[in-house]
């Protein structure tokens, strides 16, 4: 099997593991607060990615070392740290959006994360801009504003959507740069520390809003379903970041967005959700768009 393929079969594996999350969160959400799940689900991901890390030094894969974290310079560990807490609101986004909106639009609609990645490495990594991807962009850019014209008239745009683009341009923006930290740090050892940083985040998000510690007890079904999406992040990060040193960003990401239409049918069908016409037609175009950054 050529590198090509495992990583194809690896990436694939690592978005299924994404989309099992997904599902838990929709379910989580509708009674909890998600700062509070994120808080949960944190503790258990860091431990599955701590277990790995035993795992990989123990039988001696991938060649894993923790040398790279005690050698890091103040440079390194500022680089990462910006990246990582940035990413966080990424997730934060994610999270408000499922809550307050639709599993099977908001889903979908989060490839727009590979319009912001595209734009950012175009700036970075001065990757020519050719005409289809001209086009692309523009398809996106006019979807959107058509999706929301009634909205626009009014100088607003609706929470779902809104969500739904913030957390594009964070996860968009911080996938990007993943690369610089994973070749200095290794997959493991960014894994860990990108979990760090969400749990310090949620940690903080949960002393702001509910001016505790702790965040609210939850029921033991929850706190299972927690220890279910923790195991998911850890195997679908560990998955995603991999490949990141195996084929070109841009790769990912094209892999990723054949995945849409199965959140969308899942979200379809799980949650007995109906999406208008209107969004059918910004779906089909956001996909079009984001499949023409690949010409």
């Amino acid at each position: 099997m050529t590198l090509m393929s495992l990583s194809i079969i690896e990436k694939l594996t690592s978005a299924l593991f994404f989309l099992i999350s997904g599902i838990i969160w929709k379910k989580l959400l509708t009674h909890n607060v998600n700062h509070t799940i994120i808080f949960y689900r944190t503790i258990f991901s860091i431990f599955f990615i701590v277990l790995s890390m035993v795992a990989y030094s123990y039988f001696d894969l991938f060649n894993y070392s923790f040398n790279s974290v005690l050698t890091a310079s103040w440079i390194d560990w500022i680089t990462v740290l910006g990246i990582c807490f940035f990413s966080f609101w990424g997730l934060y986004f994610y999270t408000s959006a499922i809550q307050t909106g639709r599993y099977s639009f908001v889903s979908s609609l989060t490839s727009l994360s590979a319009f912001f990645s595209f734009i950012i490495s175009l700036m970075v990594y001065d990757e020519p801009l050719n005409v289809s991807k001209g086009i692309a962009i523009g398809i996106i850019v006019i979807g959107i504003l058509v999706h929301q014209k009634e909205n626009l008239m009014k100088v607003t745009l609706s929470k779902e959507v809104l969500l739904i683009i913030l957390c594009s341009v964070f996860w968009g923006i911080s996938f990007v740069f993943y690369l610089i930290p994973i070749k200095k740090f290794g997959v493991l050892n960014f894994s860990l520390i990108l979990e760090c940083c969400v749990f310090i985040s949620a940690v903080f998000l949960v002393q702001i809003k509910e001016k505790n510690r702790l965040p609210s007890k939850v029921t033991s079904n929850t706190f299972f379903y927690c220890v279910l999406i923790g195991l998911a992040v850890a195997a679908g990060s560990l998955l995603n970041n991999l490949t990141l040193t195996q084929i070109p960003v841009s790769y990912n990401i094209s892999i990723g967005l054949f995945f849409e239409a199965i959140f969308l049918l899942v979200g379809l069908y799980l949650f007995n959700e109906k999406l208008v016409q209107k969004d059918w037609i910004l779906l089909f175009v956001i996909a079009t768009g984001s499949g023409l950054l690949f010409f």
